[in-house]
C-alpha cells in the first residue's frame, strides 16, 4: 500500500513540475515520469475531467487506490495502460500487455493466452490454428506472438465470441502480420459494431475511454467474413468446432465447443465471480438466456474450460458446479423480479429486496465484484418494462439544479447548515447523505463546503466494502468533478 501511495504522490509532483516547466525538455521528462508513475497505481476512470485532476484526487485520498484496483483485473493481471486504451494501439499499452502475457497449455494442442484483464484461446489443428477471440486493441501483437511461440502453422480461423472491445479488437495485428483467416461471428455482431461507430461519444463516456480511439468508420474495424444465426459446425484439420449462440452478456454472444477434445471456450458466460449482468453503464444484458446457456454447457460435461476471464479449469465436476450455481442464482433473481412486477410492487422495492440464498451468496464463484444481485434485478426490470421508475414526479422531473435550489430555499438559504446535516447523515444513512449531496452539488457546484461534502460522502461510499467496482468509478468521477470545480475557481 505504501508503495502505491508513493507512486501516486510522485505522479502529482512530476505533473506539477511538468506544468511549471512547460515547453522545456525537462518538462517533457517530468511528464513522461508522471505518466509512468501514474500507470503503476491509478485505476481507469472517466476522461471528462483532466487526468491531472484525478491524479490529485487519488494522491489526496491514497487509500482509495487499493480499493479501485481490487476489481479491475477481471480474474487476470491488471494493466492500467491497456485499461485506459482498450480501443487504441498505443505503444505503452501494447508493450505492457506483451510483458504480462503468457501461454498455458490446458490440454494437448489447446491453449489459453493469459493477458491482463482478458484471455484468448486457440487450438492447433493439422490444418492450422483456430483462434477464439482477439482481445483488446493493444493485445493484438501479444496474441500473435503467443501463438507463434507454440506453432508456425497459419491462423486458419478466428471466432469472435461477441463484439465487446476486449474480445474482438486485436485482430488488426494478425492481419498486418500477413495472415488471411476466415473470421466468424454471430449475425448480431454486425449491428453491434455499427452502434459502436454511431455512439462513439456515448461509449467513450460510459466506458471511460478516449473518444478519439473509438471507431469512427467501418475502416476502423476488422469485420467478420462469415456470419451465422443460431448454431454452426465447422471442420478444421479434421476436427469439429461447434459455435453455439445464446444471448448473455451481449445479444451476439456464443460459446465454442470442441467435442473431440472435451474443451469448451466459454466466452463471457462464466467469469469466476458474479458476472457483469447488471451494469448500469452498459446496454441490455440477457439474464434468462444466460442461465439457459450455463445449463446447456454444464450438460456437455466438458473436461477442460478455457474461460475468457480467469484461470482454466480442468475438472468436469467443478466446471459443472460453477456453471449450475450461476444458473441457479440467475433463476432466483429472475423469479424474485418477475414476482415483484406481477404483484405491482414499486420497482425500487423489487430490486432492493433481492437476496440470494446462503449457499449461493457464499459460493466463491459468485462473489460480488462488478455488480450486485440488486443490479441484475434492475437489468431484468429494464428488459421487461419502460423507463419509468414508478415515482410520479420522475415522469417529468424538475432539473437537479432546481431541486437543489428548492432544498436550499427550504433551509433558509443556509448552505453550511445543510452541509452539516448531510455530514451527520454519513454514518447514519449514507444513501440519504448522497441524495442531499447531489442536490447541493448540482445547485451550487462552486461552493467550497459543498465540494468538500462531495469528497466526504463519496469517499465513504468508495471505502465501503459493499460497494462494487462500477459504483466506485462513478463515485470517483463525482469526486473528480468537485475537485475540478475547485481548481477552476
Amino acid at each position: 500500500m505504501k508503495k502505491l501511495v508513493t507512486h501516486a504522490l510522485v505522479a502529482v509532483i512530476f505533473l506539477l513540475i511538468g506544468m511549471t516547466l512547460a515547453d522545456t525538455r525537462i518538462a517533457d521528462t517530468a511528464l513522461d515520469a508522471a505518466r509512468s508513475a501514474r500507470s503503476a497505481a491509478i485505476e481507469v476512470v472517466g476522461n471528462r475531467a483532466g487526468i491531472e485532476t484525478r491524479t490529485m484526487v487519488l494522491a489526496e485520498n491514497p487509500e482509495i487506490i487499493s480499493r479501485l484496483m481490487e476489481g479491475g483485473s477481471f480474474g487476470g493481471e491488471y494493466s492500467v495502460e491497456a485499461a485506459q486504451n482498450m480501443f487504441g494501439r498505443t505503444q505503452a499499452a501494447i508493450d505492457d500487455v506483451m510483458n504480462k502475457t503468457h501461454v498455458v497449455e490446458v490440454s494437448p494442442r489447446s491453449y489459453l493466452i493469459r493477458m491482463p484483464i482478458v484471455n484468448a484461446a486457440f487450438f492447433v489443428t493439422d490444418e492450422g490454428v483456430v483462434l477464439v477471440d482477439t482481445g483488446m486493441g493493444p493485445a493484438g501483437p501479444a496474441i500473435y506472438s503467443a501463438i507463434r511461440s507454440v506453432t508456425d502453422l497459419p491462423i486458419h480461423t478466428i471466432i469472435y465470441t461477441h463484439g465487446h472491445v476486449d474480445h474482438s479488437y486485436g485482430t488488426w495485428a494478425i492481419m498486418e502480420a500477413g495472415e488471411t483467416p476466415e473470421i466468424i461471428a454471430h449475425d448480431l455482431l454486425k449491428p453491434r459494431f455499427e452502434r459502436y461507430i454511431r455512439l462513439r461519444g456515448s461509449l467513450a463516456k460510459y466506458m471511460s475511454q478516449p473518444e478519439e480511439q473509438l471507431p469512427a468508420s467501418t475502416d476502423d474495424l476488422v469485420w467478420p467474413t462469415r456470419y451465422f444465426s443460431d448454431r454452426l459446425e465447422i471442420e478444421v484439420g479434421g476436427e469439429t468446432f461447434v459455435l453455439q449462440h445464446h444471448k448473455g452478456e451481449t445479444d451476439d454472444q456464443l460459446y465454442v465447443w470442441v467435442p473431440g477434445r472435451g474443451a469448451l471456450a466459454s466466452a463471457d458466460y462464466y467469469q469466476g465471480f458474479l458476472p457483469n449482468a447488471g451494469n448500469g453503464k452498459r446496454t441490455q444484458r440477457h439474464v434468462e438466456a444466460w442461465s439457459a446457456a450455463m445449463k446447456e454447457m454444464a450438460a456437455l460435461e466438458p473436461a477442460f474450460l478455457l474461460p475468457a476471464h480467469g484461470e482454466a479449469l480442468t475438472d468436469t465436476a467443478t466446471i459443472q458446479e460453477n456453471f449450475l450455481v450461476l444458473a441457479e442464482a440467475f433463476d432466483h433473481i429472475t423469479e424474485h423480479t418477475i414476482d415483484g412486477l406481477n404483484a405491482g410492487k414499486r420497482k425500487d422495492e423489487i430490486f432492493l429486496s433481492v437476496q440470494l440464498p446462503e449457499h449461493l451468496a457464499t459460493h466463491p464463484t459468485l462473489n460480488v465484484q462488478y455488480v450486485t444481485p440488486n443490479d441484475i434485478s434492475k437489468m431484468l426490470i429494464k428488459q421487461y418494462t419502460g423507463w419509468w421508475d414508478d415515482i410520479p414526479s420522475h415522469w417529468t422531473p424538475a432539473t437537479m439544479e432546481d431541486q437543489g435550489e428548492m432544498i436550499i430555499e427550504l433551509a433558509g438559504g443556509n448552505i453550511p447548515a445543510i452541509v452539516e446535516y448531510a455530514q451527520g447523515l454519513i454514518a447514519d444513512d449514507i444513501r440519504l447523505a448522497s441524495h442531499l449531496t447531489d442536490w447541493l452539488f448540482y445547485a451550487r457546484p462552486d461552493d467550497p463546503n459543498v465540494q468538500q461534502l462531495v469528497y466526504d460522502v463519496y469517499k465513504t461510499r468508495i471505502m465501503d466494502r459493499e460497494t462494487n467496482t462500477m459504483e466506485m468509478l462513478t463515485y470517483l468521477d463525482q469526486m473528480t468533478a468537485a475537485r475540478e470545480r475547485a481548481r477552476s475557481r
